[in-house]
């Protein structure tokens, strides 16, 4: 007989079946099994029967639905297939690679040859593209046999099938002659009517056969249940929201049979008929109901319906409606007891939070966490269940968030769960990200993700700034894509392989120009030979197991290839040695499955294969720990908590929309019972309804993070409050919070119509009364305006040591940065990005830093060549990776030959070049001459410090008496070099004094920021306010030619504020009094 008990709480249910198994105990040997659905409710309903038989509950097993069944089957008949179902998808993709070919010769697979035709790679080789084709069609047949066994079965029998599905039927035959069992919805089907034939059949069968919670099973499996109750008891446990879930309409049943309507599916017209969150959410109970109620033929045998129903809202004693949450699981169960719904202005048992981004919404619901907790000290963090179907997007937020006890003052317990495990930083993510990139280009910013798996540097012996400084020594290598000459087009230049040889002819040859055996120059990154040891280790290691991976080779030999490369590239795996035994499992599986298959694979199909199978148990632990839960969305949404929250409920996100290829056959008709997983995403708001015993929290992302637009609640999320606000006299109001997006914002700190604050960031709350004091907060001042330290800064002093001249220089140059570099402050120290691409020519930065290096070493290893001509320049750098590649590459080598010419022409112009050490007191330096006239030489347009270095080198050449006449600044204009500017020298007492007076001037500012910026104070003396404000504010606008404000520069922005407006620089008039005082002198030596 087939008893379901149904009942609208779970531990009532759990109750009962305690109960029986109090009055009918087992024998002290027997096992008891009990059917679940999810691996989470097994370890609930342990607890659960633990409580009620006297705190013990032993030797009982969970198995899954499909375990079991096929477990009951495989004992009817004699043809079990064993421990490894030939028909499972992930083992039928093999036997269907090998038969597609000879499909795709037959005339009906005619549009699998042409798909085929058009992928086709090597002969005997299998591509992605291949892989998930023939994926597909395993999942096809799979679904199909559980499905759509009356189809199967005609095929099976020989019968003819729509043009269309022809192929399918040929490849289901040639399927049958070459794996010799059935699939498992035809072997359903066969114990099914073996179970019809009498008792003789039903000698092994449990006894009673005990199902618990589930909410869906395939219909050819409720068949089973039904003919198994013809000769066992079947206990089912059922979780329903109310006795009659969900009847079909009345009119559809008076014009069909129950034999006929039984097997359609729900409809539109059935929506209309029954209103309520059934209509709108319970399609998959429905649906399962029906299967479960028989009619016809499809009633095999005895059954019988016991009800165990609670009504939530009639044990309210208090004054006031019953909370709103027990209102409608009571008006679920009887409609017509709980007629018009009523919701308290306290009541606070079901919320809709709209949430502005998805930190803030973690940071909502933290909190309103916490203030359910303080209002009920009865209430645990265990009593707490936080469901979401973003679990791998927001476990970064929830580990922020939750684990940031010192905001709120309470430390919270909560554990994460359902994540992948190639979500982590863990050693198979690390093989799969390998043979990923065996199957993609190699790129600096894939290696660098690649490099940062904890198992690989651990077995390297490698730390993580080792690690992360080897990232930028392999962009000045010149590495940004490729693994070598092969995968570049011949082009070994700007490969891996190319850059690991750059570093070991580094240890044993000069870093030369024009020194490049086999086009590969030498680099010297500077670093210890043991530290350049280990990186080349594990550079020659990884280069030679990427070209290994790349190499399509048979199962057999993937499997020697792939424990080979574990064993070189993580050793015992470390830290994450467990890890080990699961990958070697994993590709032992494998191995197992494709021991017929004769095709070669490609990495990229070895990665599909592996990440199936390393994702199959992951996620499965720590759902009831003792702490929050936060978990996906399908493990526990039907165990009872006392608060449930459901998280992240965004349109697009949820609920899920299923993918399936066009000739699956599922989608070519919809019958009763088949899967969806959009309706198993709306039923999780019944589920979640029914589970709830206090409070039901929904939150969803109402705001765009990148461009602040407003987003829709998820469908269901939308038609639930809307059918609210139809059931409620107050429209539903009250139901729904909105949360400023600004978490400083007043409203989150205090309480509105009845509702505590929204936040209990103590934090956030300080930083909130600081702004609302009476005297107000001062607004934040820039860096520059902080006030120097309370001990008066020394006198000057002229006598300083042999670096004064080199202080003064760098104070004059740069006097922001100066400072903030003794304060240990280094703006420009960010991580720089990685480059993947070749440069198709070189910026003006590039090309002023080749000229520099060519004016360092003109004629290195004292051979004169000529820089005027371009193949100089080609021959110069050859192997360096400093100019673009081919073509692109000549045509920079003419515009430096071009550039060289017009310096050399500028220079030449002013004299013969001569370098004098110049000394008075405690300053000295050599300075450059060009005939009587001292030069500052500057590759790229000038800028007012090279007007400072220039006046700074006159003071010193005029203070040592050594006569010049002048001096100029020689720089590129808008096309070719010439002089910048020309400055007279002074006399020589009164450079003496006014080196005095500028090293005094920089011992005054030496613990304040100097207040002027250099460019912008130069371009306010030359050409007055307006010219000065558009050096520091910019064009406003980006793009080539426009003019880049002085502001935005990192030293000019910690300084002052990179949003502080000329006119606010300029408006107390320091800037224009200091830049007077500095560069006065200056500008009176302007010819």
């Amino acid at each position: 007989m087939l008893t379901v008990f149904r009942g609208n709480r779970a531990e009532h249910l759990a109750e009962l079946l305690a109960a029986q198994l109090r009055l009918n105990p087992p024998g002290p040997f027997d096992e008891v099994q009990v059917v679940v659905n999810t691996w989470p409710t097994s370890r609930w309903l342990g607890e659960q029967l633990a409580l009620n038989l006297g705190g013990i509950s032993a030797n009982i097993r969970y198995p899954f639905p499909g375990s079991q069944l096929r477990r009951i089957v495989n004992g009817l008949l004699a043809d079990a297939p064993g421990d490894r179902d030939p028909w499972r998808a992930n083992q039928l993709v093999w036997p269907v690679l090998n038969l597609l070919p000879e499909l795709m010769e037959q005339p009906e697979g005619a549009s699998l040859r042409h798909w085929w035709s058009c992928r086709q790679g090597r002969s005997g080789e299998l591509d992605r593209a291949q892989w998930q084709l023939a994926r597909s069609i395993a999942d096809a047949l799979d679904d199909a046999g559980l499905y759509r066994p009356d189809l199967l079965a005609a095929w099976w029998a020989g019968e003819a099938s729509a043009p269309e599905q022809a192929w399918q039927r040929s490849l289901l035959l040639q399927l049958r002659d070459l794996l010799g069992v059935k699939p498992f919805g035809l072997r359903l089907l066969d114990a099914i009517a073996l179970l019809e034939q009498g008792p003789a059949a039903a000698a092994e069968l449990p006894n009673p056969l005990r199902l618990f919670g589930l909410s869906s099973l395939a219909p050819i499996q409720v068949q089973l249940l039904q003919a198994l109750s013809l000769h066992t008891q079947v206990d089912l446990y059922l979780l329903t929201p109310c006795r009659d879930l969900w009847q079909r309409c009345t009119s559809r049943r008076q014009l069909l049979s129950d034999a006929i309507a039984l097997r359609q599916p729900l409809d539109g017209e059935w929506l209309l008929q029954a209103s309520g969150m059934e209509a709108r959410f319970g399609r998959l109970g429905g649906e399962f109901q029906q299967l479960l109620e028989g009619s016809g033929e499809s009633e095999l045998g005895q059954g019988q319906e016991k009800d165990l129903f609670v009504a939530p809202a009639a044990g309210h004693h208090g004054p006031g409606p019953a909370p709103l949450l027990h209102q409608l699981q009571q008006q679920l169960v009887d409609p017509a007891g709980q007629p018009q719904l009523q919701l308290a202005e306290a009541d606070s048992s079901l919320e809709f939070h709209r949430c502005p981004g998805p930190l803030r919404q973690v940071q909502i619901v933290r909190d309103r966490i916490l203030q359910l907790m303080a209002a009920d000290p009865t209430l645990q963090p265990r009593d707490v269940l936080v469901m979401t179907p973003q679990v791998d997007a927001l476990a970064p937020l929830v580990a922020a968030v939750f684990g940031d006890g010192d905001a709120t003052g309470v430390s919270l317990n909560w554990r994460l769960t359902d994540r992948s495990q190639q979500s982590e930083a863990s050693l198979s993510r690390s093989l799969l990200a390998l043979l990923a990139l065996a199957g993609e280009r190699l790129t600096a910013s894939a290696l660098e993700a690649l490099l940062e798996s904890p198992a690989l540097q651990a077995h390297f012996q490698l730390s993580g700034a080792e690690m992360a400084a080897l990232h930028p020594l392999l962009q000045r290598c010149g590495f940004r894509w490729g693994l070598d000459a092969e995968e570049r087009g011949g082009l070994a230049g700007g490969s891996l392989a190319w850059a690991i040889d750059r570093l070991l002819l580094g240890l044993v040859l000069p870093e030369e120009p024009g020194l490049a055996p086999a086009e590969t120059a030498p680099l010297a990154c500077g670093e210890s030979v043991e530290l350049v040891g280990r990186w080349l280790h594990l550079l020659t290691r990884l280069r030679h197991w990427l070209k290994e991976l790349r190499r399509p080779r048979h199962c057999d030999r993937w499997n020697s290839c792939l424990r080979a490369l574990l064993v070189d590239l993580f050793g015992e795996g470390g830290a994450q040695a467990w890890e080990l035994p699961l990958v070697l499992a994993a590709i032992d599986d494998w191995q197992q499955a494709a021991a017929g298959c004769d095709l070669k694979l490609e990495a990229a199909v070895v990665a599909a294969v592996l990440d199936e199978s390393l994702a199959a148990d992951s996620g499965r632990f720590g759902h009831r720990s003792g702490a929050l839960t936060i978990s996906a969305l399908e493990p526990m949404r039907a165990i009872p908590h006392r608060v449930v929250v459901l998280m992240g409920l965004d349109a697009g996100v949820y609920p899920r929309q299923q993918q399936r290829p066009g000739f699956h056959l599922l989608e070519q008709q919809r019958r009763l019972g088949d899967p969806n997983p959009a309706d198993q995403d709306r039923y999780v708001l019944v589920e979640s309804l029914l589970s709830a015993r206090d409070h039901l929290l929904v939150s969803w992302n109402s705001r765009d993070p990148r461009s602040g637009e407003e987003l829709p609640p998820a469908t269901p999320v939308r038609q639930w409050l809307e059918w609210l606000q139809g059931q409620l006299a107050c429209k539903g109001s009250r139901l729904l919070v909105d949360h400023p997006a600004n978490p400083l914002d007043r409203a989150n700190f205090q309480p509105l119509a009845g509702r505590p604050p929204g936040s209990c960031d103590r934090r956030l709350l300080r930083a909130r009364l600081l702004l609302d004091q009476p005297a107000g907060l001062d607004p934040p001042q820039p860096l520059a305006a902080s006030e120097p330290p309370a001990e008066d800064p020394p006198a000057a002093e002229t006598s300083r040591g042999s670096d004064s001249y080199a202080d003064l220089r760098d104070w004059l140059l740069a006097p922001q940065a100066t400072w903030l570099q003794a304060l240990g402050l280094r703006p420009r120290e960010w991580a720089e990005r990685l480059d993947d691409l070749d440069p198709l020519s070189l910026d003006e930065r590039g090309r002023a830093a080749l000229l520099r290096q060519a004016l360092a070493n003109p004629n290195p290893n004292n051979i004169a060549i000529d820089l005027a001509d371009s193949a100089t320049w080609l021959e110069r750098h050859r192997g360096q990776g400093l100019l673009p590649p081919l073509a692109a590459g000549e045509l920079e080598a003419g515009v430096l030959s071009q550039r060289w010419r017009s310096l050399q022409a500028s220079l030449e112009a002013l004299g013969p070049e001569h370098r004098d050490q110049a000394q008075w007191q405690s300053w000295h330096q050599e300075l450059l001459w060009r005939g009587s006239s001292l030069l500052v030489l500057h590759t790229a347009k000038p800028r007012s410090r090279h007007r400072l270095e220039l006046w700074l080198a006159l003071l010193l050449a005029a203070a040592a008496d050594q006569d010049p006449s002048g001096g100029v600044v020689v720089a590129r204009g808008e096309r070719d070099f010439g002089v910048a500017l020309r400055l007279l020298a002074p006399e020589r007492d009164f450079a003496q004094r006014e080196l005095q007076r500028l090293e005094a001037l920089r011992q005054q500012w030496r613990h304040r920021c100097w207040p002027v910026p250099p460019e912008t104070g130069w371009a306010l003396l030359e050409k007055g306010p307006e010219q000065a404000i558009q050096t520091w504010e910019g064009s406003g606008q980006r793009g080539p030619g426009q003019l880049r404000g002085e502001r935005q520069e990192p030293e000019q922005a910690l300084c002052f504020g990179s949003d502080l407006s000329g006119a606010s620089l300029l408006a107390s008039g320091v800037v224009a009094a200091q830049a007077e005082e500095l560069l006065a002198p200056l500008r009176q030596q302007l010819p």
